[in-house]
């Protein structure tokens, strides 16, 4: 199995971790700050050499030899226990018993590593030279005699549970770097996968998805890539669609503009001039028409690219209706349509006026463009705390839900083959409403065909 490089930098940072650690302790450690446990353990031995030698002394007030001979007894036996050496002086520094013989005795080769004063008052010297260490340990006896100081010194060894806290160290190194393995390829695989994926959306295949189904900060990220890759998969296809469709758009006036060339160019060479301007005046409109469409596709690519307009007009939206009703009349006149609009007050709404005329412009202009001569068109602007309404309706053919969201993309259009328009309106429209943070709804049912634009009021 490979060994991955984020595994190395875990491992090496928890073994860095550890280390510090470690130093850190062994710092405090000769500081004073924190005490080792043999010193502790010395301590307590210390404190119970203390109580034995007061229980001996008790109430006497002089040192006789009877008491000697009971101290070095008592010393010698528990001394015995651990191999060491006890003795008593006094306050001149002069040995009241002298230390049996043992095999642990000072040669004065010994340097001092470690000294500490215990919280009892005791002080603890580890001493040591290349062959062995020694513990040597100083106590202060109050008796009812005179102070006495107890000596005791022996063979100093790493006690069980140091030496257990050492390897449960090592044992916690070796189990936290194999549980590091599967622990780093729970990030490295996602990480992979998504590496994989990116290399091929890189060469234009936009169909790999990962899963993001973790609470983490990679499942995060997984999100964030399927959002990304359904985007570009979104505008890829949507950019190709556009091409086809504007091929299509432009091929009809091309052809049209081309058999009016050759019969232009045939009653010349005919000598026949009748007709020529009327031939002229098609190919003129021809190429207004592709020019018109031309910069509605490019008005339409500006808005996913540009930042949003700012919207600094406060608009009373009855009377923007109004305005753009008188803008329409030839339109509703030419096939006798009625337009029934409320008159409620509502509140101002504050927009870019440029855009939302264009946008309640567009679909009042196709309810007239798809109503039936001498229909009805309703028009009904409310509002609340939120939002302001406008909903235009008008008479048509119930719709499938699949057509109500066809008309929202760009060269599709209802009445494909009897009625003009080029399809991008309501594309554009709905780009500029939710450019204000608002939506765009279109509704079919019995009545006719229903379109509301809800914008954020204020």
């Amino acid at each position: 199995m490979k060994i991955s490089r984020l595994y190395l930098k875990i491992f090496f940072a928890f073994i860095a971790v550890l280390g510090t650690a470690i130093l850190t302790i062994a710092i405090l450690m000769h500081l004073g700050k924190i005490r080792p446990p043999f010193a502790r353990h010395a301590d307590e031995r210390t404190e119970a050499f203390k109580r034995l030698i007061l229980l001996e002394i008790g109430d006497t007030k002089s040192m006789t030899p009877q008491l000697q001979q009971r101290l070095a007894s008592v010393l010698d036996i528990f001394a015995g226990s651990f191999n060491g050496q006890a003795w008593l002086t006094d306050a001149q520094g002069t040995v009241i018993n002298a230390p049996s013989p043992k095999k642990v005795t000072l040669i004065a080769t010994e340097e001092t590593e470690f000294e500490t004063t215990t919280s009892n008052g005791n002080s603890l010297y580890l001493m040591g030279n290349e062959d062995e260490k020694l513990l040597y340990m100083v106590g202060t006896i109050e008796s009812a005699m005179q102070p006495l100081s107890i000596h005791i010194l022996h063979e100093w060894k790493k006690r069980k549970e140091e030496v257990w806290l050492m390897h449960g160290l090592l044992l916690m190194s070796g189990i936290a770097a194999l549980l590091l393995i599967p622990v780093s390829r729970m990030i490295t695989l996602p990480i992979n996968k998504l590496t994989a994926s990116a290399e091929l959306i890189a060469q234009g295949d936009f169909s790999p998805r990962v899963a993001d189904n973790r609470k983490d900060e990679v499942g995060t990220l997984a999100k964030a890539f399927n959002h990304m890759a359904n985007s570009l998969d979104k505008i890829v296809r949507g950019s190709r669609e556009l091409t086809a469709n504007l091929s299509h758009e432009l091929r009809s006036p091309l052809a049209r503009i081309r058999i009016s060339q050759q019969i232009i160019e045939e009653r010349m060479a005919s000598g026949r001039t009748d007709g020529i301007k009327k031939h002229v005046h098609k190919m003129e409109q021809e190429i207004d028409h592709m020019d018109g469409l031309i910069d509605k596709i490019l008005k339409l690519s500006k808005l996913d690219l540009q930042k949003a307009s700012p919207r600094i007009d406060t608009v009373n939206i009855p009377n923007m209706v109004k305005q753009i009703v008188e803008m329409l009349q030839p339109q509703i006149n030419e096939k006798s349509l009625s337009i029934i609009s409320n008159e409620t007050e509502i509140t101002p709404l504050l927009c870019n006026r440029e855009n939302i005329t264009m946008v309640v412009g567009n679909v009042l202009a196709n309810a007239i463009k798809y109503s039936p001569a001498h229909s009805d068109i309703t028009i009904n602007c409310t509002s609340d705390e939120k939002t302001v309404n406008v909903k235009i309706s008008n008479p048509y053919p119930q719709l499938s839900k699949n057509e109500l969201e066809t008309i929202f993309i760009p060269f599709k259009r209802l009445g494909y083959d009897t009625v003009e328009g080029t399809g991008l309106g309501l594309a554009f429209a709905r780009k500029i409403v939710e450019e204000h943070k608002g939506t765009m709804q279109a509704a079919s049912n019995e009545t006719g065909f229903h379109m509301t634009i809800t914008l954020p009021a204020g």
